[in-house]
C-alpha cells in the first residue's frame, strides 16, 4: 500500500454533490502529492444496525462502488458494520481502520460525520490523535439554494416525485439499473410495448408517469417510464416499466437504465382501456414536447 493515501470516510448513499466534493479536494491534493484516493464506507448502513430495521437506500452497494470509481476514487474499503463496530472505541476505529491499514497523508470527511462508541469520534478527534501524521479537512455540508444537499434529504424529494429537483442534488439524473424481463404483454396488446424492469434496487421515486431515458447497449433512448401497480388491470404488485419510442428490437434478458427526468402524472385507474391509451397517448405527447425542447 502506497504511504500516500487521501482516506474519505462516510456512508456515501447516492453519491450526491456533497460526497463529490470530498473527492474533488482529494483529487486535488493528489494532483500535487501522488498515492491513492481511498473511501472508507460501510455496509450495511449503520442505522441499519442501531435502529435494527432495513434501511433503503438511494442506490445499492454495487451501484455506489461503481459511481465512487466513476467520479475518480482508486480503492472502496467497505466495512461490515455489525453490533462490535457500535462499542468499538473512537481510538481504536481510527488506528485500525484508517491510520495503521492506509498511513494517510489526509483524512476528509464531512463536518457531520460521526464514528466510534456513541459517536464520540469527528474530525476534532482525528486532528487531536494525529501527531502530525496527517491533516485533516472537515467540509460544510453543500446546499443546493436553501436546501442542504443529504441523502435524507434527496430521498424525501424522490418520495414526492421530484426527479428534475434531484438532478441539482446528485449532480446527474436519478437512475436505476436491472434486467429486462418479459411481462404481461398488456403495453403490446393496445399499442405501447414496455421493457419491464427487473431490479434489485429497493428504493423508487413516488408511484406515477415520467419522462424517461432508457439506456440500453450504451445508447440512451427518448422514453416513458410507469411505476407503478397498473390498477387498471387489477395488478398489486410495483412494477416498473418503460415505453420506449421508435423501438422494436427484442432486448429481453439485456440489462438497461431507466433516467428519470420530469414527472408527468399521478398513475390511475381507468374506467375502460380506451381511457387508459388516451392518456398514455397525451403521456407522450408531453414527452416529445420535454424532449424537443430540451434540445432547443
Amino acid at each position: 500500500m502506497s504511504e500516500k493515501n487521501i482516506v474519505l470516510i462516510g456512508n456515501f448513499d447516492g453519491v450526491h454533490v456533497g460526497h463529490q466534493s470530498l473527492i474533488a479536494l482529494a483529487q486535488k491534493l493528489l494532483k500535487s502529492e501522488g498515492g491513492n484516493i481511498v473511501v472508507i464506507t460501510f455496509k450495511p448502513h449503520p442505522r441499519e444496525v442501531i435502529l435494527v430495521k432495513k434501511i433503503d437506500l438511494i442506490v445499492p452497494y454495487d451501484e455506489k462502488r461503481r459511481l465512487l470509481n466513476l467520479y475518480g476514487v482508486d480503492i472502496v474499503d467497505e466495512i461490515e458494520f455489525n453490533d462490535s463496530m457500535l462499542k468499538m472505541s473512537s481510538l481504536q476505529f481510527a488506528n485500525d481502520f484508517i491510520i495503521n491499514k492506509y498511513k494517510p497523508s489526509h483524512i476528509i470527511i464531512g463536518e457531520n460525520f460521526r464514528f466510534g462508541h456513541q459517536a464520540s469520534g469527528n474530525s476534532k478527534f482525528l486532528e487531536k490523535i494525529s501527531n502530525n501524521r496527517y491533516k485533516v479537512h472537515s467540509l460544510k455540508i453543500q446546499k443546493v439554494g436553501s436546501s442542504p444537499v443529504s441523502s435524507t434529504y434527496i430521498k424525501q424529494l424522490l418520495i414526492q416525485g421530484e426527479v428534475n429537483k434531484v438532478k441539482d442534488f446528485l449532480g446527474r439524473n436519478y437512475s436505476i439499473n436491472g434486467i429486462v424481463v418479459k411481462g404481461e404483454q398488456r403495453g403490446r396488446e393496445i399499442g405501447f410495448p414496455t421493457a419491464n424492469l427487473e431490479t434489485g434496487w429497493r428504493f423508487f421515486p413516488k408511484p406515477g408517469v415520467y419522462v424517461s431515458f432508457v439506456e440500453i447497449d450504451n445508447k440512451k433512448h427518448q422514453s416513458i417510464t410507469n411505476i407503478g401497480f397498473r390498477p387498471t388491470f387489477g395488478n398489486f404488485n410495483l412494477q416498473i416499466e418503460s415505453h420506449v419510442f421508435n423501438f422494436n428490437e427484442q432486448i429481453y434478458g439485456k440489462s438497461i437504465t431507466i433516467e428519470f427526468l420530469t414527472r408527468i402524472r399521478d398513475e390511475k385507474k381507468f374506467e375502460t382501456v380506451e381511457k387508459l391509451i388516451e392518456n398514455i397517448e397525451m403521456d407522450v405527447i408531453f414527452a416529445e414536447k420535454y424532449f424537443k425542447d430540451l434540445t432547443i
